[in-house]
Protein backbone atom coordinates (compact mmCIF):
# COMPACT_ATOMS: atom_id res chain seq x y z
CA UNK A 1 0.00 0.00 0.00
CA UNK A 2 1.45 3.11 -1.08
CA UNK A 3 2.46 5.98 1.86
CA UNK A 4 -0.17 8.28 0.81
CA UNK A 5 -3.69 7.03 1.01
CA UNK A 6 -6.31 7.32 -0.98
CA UNK A 7 -10.21 7.47 -0.88
CA UNK A 8 -11.47 4.53 -0.29
CA UNK A 9 -8.59 3.10 2.33
CA UNK A 10 -9.65 3.70 5.98
CA UNK A 11 -7.10 5.55 8.41
CA UNK A 12 -6.66 2.25 9.80
CA UNK A 13 -5.44 0.25 7.36
CA UNK A 14 -3.59 3.01 5.76
CA UNK A 15 -1.16 3.29 9.51
CA UNK A 16 -0.86 -0.67 10.20
CA UNK A 17 0.93 -1.01 6.38
CA UNK A 18 2.34 2.66 6.43
CA UNK A 19 5.84 1.07 5.18
CA UNK A 20 7.97 4.25 6.34
CA UNK A 21 7.26 3.87 10.18
CA UNK A 22 8.41 7.68 12.14
CA UNK A 23 11.75 6.92 13.81
CA UNK A 24 10.90 6.63 18.12
CA UNK A 25 12.01 9.32 20.04
CA UNK A 26 14.97 8.02 22.15
CA UNK A 27 13.45 8.62 25.85
CA UNK A 28 15.58 10.26 28.24
CA UNK A 29 15.81 7.22 31.04
CA UNK A 30 18.25 6.89 33.86
CA UNK A 31 18.87 4.27 37.26
CA UNK A 32 18.22 6.26 40.17
CA UNK A 33 20.26 4.04 42.39
CA UNK A 34 23.21 4.85 40.16
CA UNK A 35 24.89 8.36 40.99
CA UNK A 36 27.58 7.92 38.69
CA UNK A 37 25.23 7.36 35.39
CA UNK A 38 23.03 9.95 36.96
CA UNK A 39 25.43 12.70 36.83
CA UNK A 40 27.53 12.07 33.87
CA UNK A 41 24.88 11.11 31.40
CA UNK A 42 24.36 13.61 28.61
CA UNK A 43 21.13 12.66 26.89
CA UNK A 44 18.28 14.68 28.47
CA UNK A 45 20.68 16.99 30.74
CA UNK A 46 21.69 20.49 30.54
CA UNK A 47 24.99 20.16 31.02
CA UNK A 48 25.64 21.35 27.22
CA UNK A 49 24.07 24.34 27.73
CA UNK A 50 25.63 25.65 31.31
CA UNK A 51 28.96 24.35 30.61
CA UNK A 52 29.78 27.13 28.34
CA UNK A 53 28.61 29.58 31.54
CA UNK A 54 30.60 27.82 33.69
CA UNK A 55 33.66 27.67 32.51
CA UNK A 56 33.00 31.94 31.32
CA UNK A 57 32.40 32.91 35.24
CA UNK A 58 35.18 30.66 36.46
CA UNK A 59 37.47 32.37 33.86
CA UNK A 60 36.34 35.73 35.19
CA UNK A 61 36.81 34.62 38.77
CA UNK A 62 40.61 33.26 37.97
CA UNK A 63 41.06 37.39 36.67
CA UNK A 64 39.58 38.85 39.02
CA UNK A 65 42.47 36.72 41.68
CA UNK A 66 45.32 37.27 39.96
CA UNK A 67 44.49 41.45 39.53
CA UNK A 68 43.79 41.30 42.78
CA UNK A 69 46.92 39.14 44.53
CA UNK A 70 49.28 39.37 41.41
CA UNK A 71 49.10 42.58 40.71
CA UNK A 72 47.32 44.31 43.31
CA UNK A 73 44.66 45.73 41.24
CA UNK A 74 41.77 45.20 43.95
CA UNK A 75 38.55 45.40 41.92
CA UNK A 76 36.22 43.10 44.28
CA UNK A 77 33.13 43.99 46.32
CA UNK A 78 31.94 42.95 49.72
CA UNK A 79 29.80 39.49 49.94
CA UNK A 80 27.16 41.36 52.12
CA UNK A 81 24.97 43.03 49.40
CA UNK A 82 25.71 39.35 47.67
CA UNK A 83 24.39 37.86 50.51
CA UNK A 84 20.88 39.53 50.68
CA UNK A 85 20.53 39.73 46.46
CA UNK A 86 20.71 35.50 46.93
CA UNK A 87 17.50 35.20 48.28
CA UNK A 88 16.27 37.43 45.87
CA UNK A 89 17.29 35.37 42.98
CA UNK A 90 16.66 32.05 44.79
CA UNK A 91 13.16 33.25 45.37
CA UNK A 92 12.67 33.96 41.97
CA UNK A 93 14.30 31.26 40.40
CA UNK A 94 12.73 28.54 42.46
CA UNK A 95 9.15 29.73 42.24
CA UNK A 96 9.31 29.93 38.41
CA UNK A 97 10.79 26.40 38.39
CA UNK A 98 7.92 24.96 40.83
CA UNK A 99 5.44 26.77 38.66
CA UNK A 100 6.81 25.13 34.96
CA UNK A 101 6.76 21.91 36.35
CA UNK A 102 2.84 21.77 37.70
CA UNK A 103 2.48 23.31 33.87
CA UNK A 104 4.35 20.66 33.09
CA UNK A 105 2.66 17.76 35.13
CA UNK A 106 -0.48 19.73 33.76
CA UNK A 107 -0.42 19.32 30.16
CA UNK A 108 0.91 15.44 30.29
CA UNK A 109 -2.16 15.53 32.17
CA UNK A 110 -4.16 16.61 29.78
CA UNK A 111 -2.61 14.53 27.14
CA UNK A 112 -3.28 11.25 29.06
CA UNK A 113 -7.16 12.60 28.75
CA UNK A 114 -7.35 12.87 25.39
CA UNK A 115 -4.98 9.25 24.43
CA UNK A 116 -7.85 7.79 27.35
CA UNK A 117 -11.00 9.67 25.76
CA UNK A 118 -10.43 7.92 22.03
CA UNK A 119 -9.97 4.28 23.66
CA UNK A 120 -12.93 4.71 25.46
CA UNK A 121 -15.13 6.19 22.76
CA UNK A 122 -14.20 2.92 20.94
CA UNK A 123 -14.40 0.37 23.00
CA UNK A 124 -17.36 1.59 24.19
CA UNK A 125 -18.47 1.78 20.73
CA UNK A 126 -17.70 -1.71 20.50
CA UNK A 127 -19.39 -3.19 23.38
CA UNK A 128 -22.67 -1.29 22.60
CA UNK A 129 -23.18 -2.68 19.10
CA UNK A 130 -21.34 -5.82 19.69
CA UNK A 131 -24.43 -7.91 19.30
CA UNK A 132 -25.16 -6.27 15.91
CA UNK A 133 -23.02 -8.18 13.61
CA UNK A 134 -24.35 -6.54 10.02
CA UNK A 135 -22.27 -5.25 7.20
CA UNK A 136 -23.75 -1.84 8.00
CA UNK A 137 -22.57 -2.10 11.54
CA UNK A 138 -19.10 -3.16 11.05
CA UNK A 139 -18.78 0.12 8.35
CA UNK A 140 -20.00 2.04 11.13
CA UNK A 141 -17.36 1.31 13.62
CA UNK A 142 -14.81 1.55 11.20
CA UNK A 143 -15.98 4.91 10.44
CA UNK A 144 -15.72 6.52 13.93
CA UNK A 145 -12.85 4.57 14.28
CA UNK A 146 -11.14 6.07 11.14
CA UNK A 147 -12.61 9.92 12.52
CA UNK A 148 -10.89 9.00 16.15
CA UNK A 149 -7.79 8.21 14.65
CA UNK A 150 -7.62 11.12 12.29
CA UNK A 151 -8.93 13.39 15.14
CA UNK A 152 -6.14 12.99 17.40
CA UNK A 153 -3.38 12.86 14.96
CA UNK A 154 -3.72 16.02 13.98
CA UNK A 155 -4.09 17.10 17.60
CA UNK A 156 -0.75 16.12 18.03
CA UNK A 157 0.42 18.01 14.93
CA UNK A 158 -1.60 20.58 16.27
CA UNK A 159 0.08 21.25 19.92
CA UNK A 160 3.32 20.47 18.03
CA UNK A 161 2.88 23.08 15.37
CA UNK A 162 5.31 26.03 17.27
CA UNK A 163 7.82 23.45 16.89
CA UNK A 164 7.34 22.09 13.78
CA UNK A 165 6.21 24.43 11.39
CA UNK A 166 3.84 21.89 9.98
CA UNK A 167 0.20 22.56 8.78
CA UNK A 168 -1.20 19.61 11.28
CA UNK A 169 -3.75 18.25 8.36
CA UNK A 170 -0.87 17.99 6.07
CA UNK A 171 -0.66 14.22 7.01
CA UNK A 172 -0.55 11.19 4.61
CA UNK A 173 -3.44 9.40 6.61
CA UNK A 174 -6.05 11.90 5.60
CA UNK A 175 -6.48 11.99 1.93
CA UNK A 176 -6.67 14.92 -0.88
CA UNK A 177 -10.62 15.20 -0.42
CA UNK A 178 -10.55 14.97 3.39
CA UNK A 179 -7.56 17.57 3.42
CA UNK A 180 -9.52 19.56 1.20
CA UNK A 181 -12.63 19.73 2.75
CA UNK A 182 -11.20 20.71 5.97
CA UNK A 183 -9.15 23.59 4.48
CA UNK A 184 -11.76 25.08 2.71
CA UNK A 185 -13.75 26.01 6.29
CA UNK A 186 -10.39 27.63 7.45
CA UNK A 187 -10.30 31.04 7.91
CA UNK A 188 -7.24 32.20 6.90
CA UNK A 189 -5.98 36.10 5.86
CA UNK A 190 -5.04 35.86 1.93
CA UNK A 191 -1.10 36.43 3.25
CA UNK A 192 -1.63 33.05 4.89
CA UNK A 193 -3.06 30.84 2.47
CA UNK A 194 0.04 29.78 0.07
CA UNK A 195 0.05 26.57 -0.19
CA UNK A 196 -3.72 26.38 0.88
CA UNK A 197 -7.01 26.08 -0.97
CA UNK A 198 -8.71 28.93 -1.48
CA UNK A 199 -11.91 29.75 0.43
CA UNK A 200 -14.42 32.37 0.81
CA UNK A 201 -14.52 31.40 4.62
CA UNK A 202 -12.21 34.24 5.38
CA UNK A 203 -15.01 36.61 4.76
CA UNK A 204 -16.86 35.63 7.89
CA UNK A 205 -13.40 36.10 10.26
CA UNK A 206 -13.65 39.34 12.92
CA UNK A 207 -9.84 39.49 12.42
CA UNK A 208 -7.03 38.62 9.99
CA UNK A 209 -6.59 34.74 11.35
CA UNK A 210 -2.95 33.37 11.01
CA UNK A 211 -1.66 29.53 10.49
CA UNK A 212 -1.19 29.29 13.83
CA UNK A 213 -4.66 30.29 14.63
CA UNK A 214 -6.10 27.80 12.48
CA UNK A 215 -3.97 25.03 13.29
CA UNK A 216 -5.96 25.54 16.93
CA UNK A 217 -9.29 24.99 15.26
CA UNK A 218 -8.28 21.86 13.02
CA UNK A 219 -8.84 18.98 15.87
CA UNK A 220 -12.15 20.72 16.78
CA UNK A 221 -13.23 20.76 13.00
CA UNK A 222 -12.43 17.15 13.50
CA UNK A 223 -14.27 16.75 16.61
CA UNK A 224 -17.24 17.94 14.64
CA UNK A 225 -17.08 15.50 12.31
CA UNK A 226 -16.14 12.79 14.86
CA UNK A 227 -19.87 13.70 16.49
CA UNK A 228 -21.29 13.15 12.86
CA UNK A 229 -20.13 9.95 12.48
CA UNK A 230 -21.33 8.78 15.80
CA UNK A 231 -25.26 10.08 15.05
CA UNK A 232 -24.85 8.54 11.89
CA UNK A 233 -26.49 5.35 12.90
CA UNK A 234 -29.92 7.25 13.27
CA UNK A 235 -30.30 7.19 9.29
CA UNK A 236 -31.88 4.08 7.60
CA UNK A 237 -30.59 0.25 8.07
CA UNK A 238 -27.39 1.75 9.19
CA UNK A 239 -27.31 -0.34 12.68
CA UNK A 240 -29.87 -3.60 12.69
CA UNK A 241 -29.48 -3.34 16.50
CA UNK A 242 -29.85 0.16 17.57
CA UNK A 243 -29.02 1.32 20.33
CA UNK A 244 -31.75 0.47 23.16
CA UNK A 245 -31.15 4.18 25.06
CA UNK A 246 -30.43 7.58 24.00
CA UNK A 247 -28.10 7.84 26.67
CA UNK A 248 -25.72 5.48 24.81
CA UNK A 249 -24.91 7.65 22.05
CA UNK A 250 -24.65 10.32 24.73
CA UNK A 251 -21.86 8.20 26.56
CA UNK A 252 -20.21 8.29 23.29
CA UNK A 253 -20.87 12.23 22.60
CA UNK A 254 -19.63 12.79 26.19
CA UNK A 255 -15.97 10.87 25.24
CA UNK A 256 -15.69 13.40 22.27
CA UNK A 257 -16.44 16.51 24.72
CA UNK A 258 -13.62 15.19 27.18
CA UNK A 259 -10.99 15.22 24.57
CA UNK A 260 -11.72 18.53 23.87
CA UNK A 261 -12.11 19.87 27.29
CA UNK A 262 -8.47 18.35 27.73
CA UNK A 263 -7.30 19.53 24.05
CA UNK A 264 -8.67 23.40 25.24
CA UNK A 265 -6.58 23.09 29.01
CA UNK A 266 -3.52 22.11 26.49
CA UNK A 267 -4.14 25.00 24.44
CA UNK A 268 -4.53 27.46 27.39
CA UNK A 269 -1.11 26.26 28.79
CA UNK A 270 0.90 26.36 25.28
CA UNK A 271 -1.02 29.85 24.41
CA UNK A 272 -0.81 31.71 27.87
CA UNK A 273 3.58 31.57 28.09
CA UNK A 274 4.97 32.18 31.53
CA UNK A 275 3.97 36.17 32.56
CA UNK A 276 7.01 38.07 30.67
CA UNK A 277 7.94 40.12 33.56
CA UNK A 278 8.55 37.29 35.92
CA UNK A 279 10.33 36.08 33.18
CA UNK A 280 12.49 39.37 32.79
CA UNK A 281 12.80 40.27 36.33
CA UNK A 282 14.38 36.49 37.39
CA UNK A 283 16.78 36.19 34.56
CA UNK A 284 18.00 39.85 34.83
CA UNK A 285 18.81 39.13 38.67
CA UNK A 286 20.07 36.05 37.92
CA UNK A 287 22.66 36.88 35.66
CA UNK A 288 23.79 39.97 37.59
CA UNK A 289 24.30 38.34 40.75
CA UNK A 290 25.91 34.65 38.74
CA UNK A 291 28.78 37.15 36.69
CA UNK A 292 29.47 39.58 40.18
CA UNK A 293 30.07 36.40 42.47
CA UNK A 294 33.58 35.97 41.17
CA UNK A 295 34.35 39.84 42.51
CA UNK A 296 32.41 38.57 46.01
CA UNK A 297 33.96 35.54 46.32
CA UNK A 298 37.55 37.00 46.01
CA UNK A 299 37.04 39.55 48.85
CA UNK A 300 38.40 37.50 51.59
CA UNK A 301 38.94 33.78 49.73
CA UNK A 302 43.08 33.19 49.66
CA UNK A 303 43.34 30.03 48.59
CA UNK A 304 42.21 29.98 44.39
CA UNK A 305 41.31 26.26 43.21
CA UNK A 306 38.68 26.92 46.39
CA UNK A 307 37.64 29.84 44.58
CA UNK A 308 37.02 28.50 40.77
CA UNK A 309 35.57 24.89 42.32
CA UNK A 310 32.86 27.24 44.26
CA UNK A 311 32.47 29.52 41.03
CA UNK A 312 32.04 26.92 38.18
CA UNK A 313 29.41 24.76 40.85
CA UNK A 314 27.16 27.74 41.86
CA UNK A 315 26.63 29.17 38.23
CA UNK A 316 25.73 25.32 37.38
CA UNK A 317 23.68 25.24 40.22
CA UNK A 318 21.78 28.32 39.45
CA UNK A 319 22.15 28.93 35.15
CA UNK A 320 21.33 24.85 35.33
CA UNK A 321 18.20 25.40 36.73
CA UNK A 322 16.93 28.38 34.74
CA UNK A 323 17.60 25.95 31.89
CA UNK A 324 15.68 23.26 33.26
CA UNK A 325 12.88 26.24 33.50
CA UNK A 326 13.51 26.56 29.84
CA UNK A 327 13.45 23.15 28.79
CA UNK A 328 10.17 22.36 30.82
CA UNK A 329 8.22 25.31 29.51
CA UNK A 330 7.74 23.82 26.26
CA UNK A 331 7.57 20.28 26.53
CA UNK A 332 5.82 20.10 22.58
CA UNK A 333 8.80 19.24 19.91
CA UNK A 334 11.52 17.30 19.51
CA UNK A 335 14.17 18.34 22.69
CA UNK A 336 15.12 15.11 24.47
CA UNK A 337 12.35 16.00 27.68
CA UNK A 338 9.75 16.92 25.35
CA UNK A 339 6.76 14.64 25.40
CA UNK A 340 6.74 12.02 23.00
CA UNK A 341 2.80 12.80 22.28
CA UNK A 342 3.12 11.01 18.60
CA UNK A 343 4.48 7.55 19.80
CA UNK A 344 1.59 7.78 22.76
CA UNK A 345 -0.66 8.58 20.20
CA UNK A 346 0.30 5.50 17.95
CA UNK A 347 -0.28 3.04 21.20
CA UNK A 348 -3.69 4.20 20.96
CA UNK A 349 -3.92 3.29 17.50
CA UNK A 350 -2.52 -0.37 18.28
CA UNK A 351 -5.53 -0.21 20.77
CA UNK A 352 -8.38 0.75 18.56
CA UNK A 353 -6.49 -1.70 16.27
CA UNK A 354 -7.12 -4.28 18.61
CA UNK A 355 -10.58 -3.48 19.63
CA UNK A 356 -11.88 -3.73 16.14
CA UNK A 357 -10.05 -7.35 15.63
CA UNK A 358 -11.69 -8.66 18.56
CA UNK A 359 -14.94 -7.64 17.44
CA UNK A 360 -15.13 -7.74 13.42
CA UNK A 361 -12.06 -9.75 12.68
CA UNK A 362 -9.66 -9.41 9.85
CA UNK A 363 -12.38 -7.46 7.69
CA UNK A 364 -12.44 -4.86 10.17
CA UNK A 365 -9.51 -3.08 8.41
CA UNK A 366 -10.65 -2.46 5.20
CA UNK A 367 -12.22 0.37 3.52
CA UNK A 368 -16.15 1.01 4.86
CA UNK A 369 -16.19 1.91 1.24
CA UNK A 370 -15.20 -0.43 -0.93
Amino acid sequence: MTRNRKAGKSAAASIVNMPERREPKPPVTYSDSNHLSVIFQAHGSVWCHVLPYCIFNTLIAAGVYIAKNNYGYDITCKPLGHKFMAMMVSFLLIGRVQIIFSRFMEARGHLSTCYRSCRELIQHMAVLTMQDKSEGAMQWRQLVAERTILLLLVTMGSIEFRSSQKKPWDVPELCEEERRNLESVMLLDDAEKEGTVKTKMSRFAHGRRTLLEESDRAPIILAYDLRKAILSTRQAEVLQVPFRHVNEELKLLDMVSGFLKAYAGLKKLINTPFPFPLVQMARTFLFFWVFTLPFALCSNAKELPGILLSTFFITYGFVGLEYVSMELDDPFGDDPNDFDDLGMAEMVFEDIYITLYKLDGDASVQSPYE
